[in-house]
């Protein structure tokens, strides 16, 4: 990874936060890709100011190498069982598009590799919205024809060490999502909820051949998870 141009999108996200700290730690070259200047605490990333709809950015780099995907819309928590129809063209369109059109151009800059956080439960034909749209995502970026995908479905993520941008539902949703883990065994064990710091230990540090789909499991024991 030392030689790479490290490509980020979603880093103002708490996810895109917490990777982005474990990346900073590499002796690589890492770019976060956003509208406006990140709050940059870390010593190797180097802000992007990029417009999503045109594609272009304040800087330009001559190769992109591995892409790593945070992205996307800040959701309320009934939207993940439920979004509203007025919601959907743009939900679909910064969930989707946008990272499919990103994708597009960095397998033009000679990108090989992408890691991306998707969701347990992604299935095109779901009819829950919020699902069918990260399971067409996926398969948008099957077609794309990259040498090496990892994606991560985990169920709910748990960020307990950070409180300040929790509304009291989130805390709560947290706590019986915890308590649902003993709950959930045998093939149900992919649905348990995980800490944010394993999902991004994970993130950073899985890069195997091929096109990769992980699960709970996986993040827990650092395995190698299966292709699918």
């Amino acid at each position: 990874m030392d030689n790479k141009n490290i490509i980020f999108f979603g880093g103002s996200g708490l996810i895109g936060n917490s990777v982005l700290n474990l990346l900073d730690k590499k002796e690589s070259k890492i770019y976060a890709f956003s509208r406006q200047n990140l709050d940059n605490k870390f010593k190797n990333v180097k802000d992007v100011i990029f417009n999503f709809d045109t594609l272009e950015a304040n800087i330009e780099l001559n190769s992109w190498d591995h892409i790593y995907i945070c992205l996307g819309r800040r959701l309320k928590v009934w939207e993940l069982l439920y979004i509203q129809k007025k919601h959907r063209e743009n939900h679909f369109k910064i969930e989707h598009d946008y990272i499919i059109k990103i994708l597009e151009k960095a397998k033009k800059l000679g990108a090989r590799d992408v890691s991306i956080i998707s969701a347990i439960g992604a299935n095109p034909k779901s009819s829950n919205f919020y699902l069918k749209t990260k399971g067409l995502l996926e398969e948008s970026i099957r077609l794309l024809g990259y040498d090496n995908v990892s994606i991560l479905r985990p169920g709910h993520i748990l960020a307990y060490n950070d409180t300040s941008s929790k509304d009291f539902l989130i805390l709560i949703i947290d706590i019986f999502s915890k308590l649902a883990n003993f709950f959930l065994i045998g093939p149900m064990r992919k649905y348990r909820a995980i800490e944010i710091d394993k999902l991004s230990k994970f993130m950073v540090e899985k890069n195997n051949k091929g096109l990769n789909i992980y699960y709970y499991d996986d993040f827990i024991a650092g395995k190698l998870g299966g292709k699918e």
